[in-house]
Parts: structure tokens; sequence; C-alpha cells
């Protein structure tokens, strides 16, 4: 490695020495091993396509899928947000926000009802629950778990009391007698 790094440095100061004494440039070595291109001895004519400098052709990736998704994202973006905006102003427009008066006696206002704006209103009277039906909702998952609590604790209770007076399962069963029992073949096997 060292040998080729003072191989380059000589050669490069070679060349330096030659194009300084203007020997180099007619041996067409002018910048040779310096980082240039050698200047020809004959001057040629070149092409930049209309003069604007060099046109380089720089290899990059394709924008097409880019830009399609660009195109349709915009496109289904425009297509379901026009629509909405329009019926958000008309509903701003014509309907307005609801004005706070006093409740008739005997009335019960509904749960969507308490909402201001009328969207909000249509949303909670379509979409979401009414509370009352979220407390009993939640009132019977309370009860239903609080029962399986309580049968857990009664079962827990019949098993000890079984295996404290022996009055499980396995005693209530009537087991053959003993007597009944054949060891004939037992008693003699090589038969």
């Amino acid at each position: 490695m060292v040998a080729m790094s003072l191989l380059w440095w000589a050669a490069v100061t070679a060349v330096a020495a030659l194009s300084a004494r203007r020997l180099g440039t007619r041996l067409g070595l002018g910048g040779f091993l310096s980082r240039g291109f050698p200047k020809p001895l004959v001057p040629v004519p070149v092409r930049h396509s209309g003069d604007h400098g060099k046109r380089l052709f720089v290899v990059k990736p394709s924008g097409f899928y880019d830009r399609r998704f660009l195109n349709l994202l915009k496109f289904y973006i425009l297509l379901t947000g026009i629509p909405v905006v329009i019926g958000i102003t008309l509903v701003n427009v014509l309907i307005g926000e609801a004005e706070l008066a006093e409740i008739p006696e005997g009335y019960i206002p509904e749960h969507w009802e308490y909402y201001k704006h009328p969207i909000s209103r249509w949303i909670a009277r379509t979409l979401y629950d009414s509370p009352e039906k979220n407390y009993e909702r939640t009132m019977a998952i309370l009860q239903i778990e609080a029962e399986k609590a309580e049968l857990q604790l009664k079962e827990l209770e019949v098993r000890r009391l079984m295996r404290a007076r022996g009055d499980g399962p396995w005693v209530q069963y009537p087991t053959i007698d003993k007597e009944l029992i054949d060891h004939f073949q037992k008693a003699s096997p090589d038969n």
C-alpha cells in the first residue's frame, strides 16, 4: 500500500514538473494523473445541446406510482370531503345551534336534547347509546359478576364441608362386595 502511494506521488510530481515546462502538454500528458482530463492537441467540437451546459442522464426511481397514489388520495379525499363540507355548512346556516329554553312542566327531555350543536345531537341520537342504557348494562354486568363470585364462594364452602365430613361423591356410590371377586385365575396363572 505504501509502495502504491509512493508510486502515485512520484507520477504526479513528474507530470507536474513536465506540465510546468510545457513539455507535458505537447506530449498529451497535461494533468493526466492530477484528477483532470488531458487537453486534446486539436480542438474538438463538443455538442452540449442548446448550449445550456452538459446534460447528464441521472438514474432515479420512477415517480409514476407516487404521483398516482397522491392523485388518487386527493381524489378520494375530495370525493368525501366536499359533500361533508357542504352538509356541515348547510346545517350551520339553515338549522343553527340550539337555544337554551325553559323545560315545560312534566316534560322529560331525551338524552340528545342536552347537546347544543345539531350534528352533535344527531350523533348522540343515532350512534351513541343513552346514559340510561349504559347504566343498566353496567349494572347487569356487575350483577352477573357478583353472582359468579357468590357461586364460587358457595362452591368453596361445599368442598370444604365435604372434605371435613367425608360425604363427598365417592361415599355416595356403593362398592361391590369383595367376596364376589373371582381370584381363581390369579391363583394358578400357569393354566
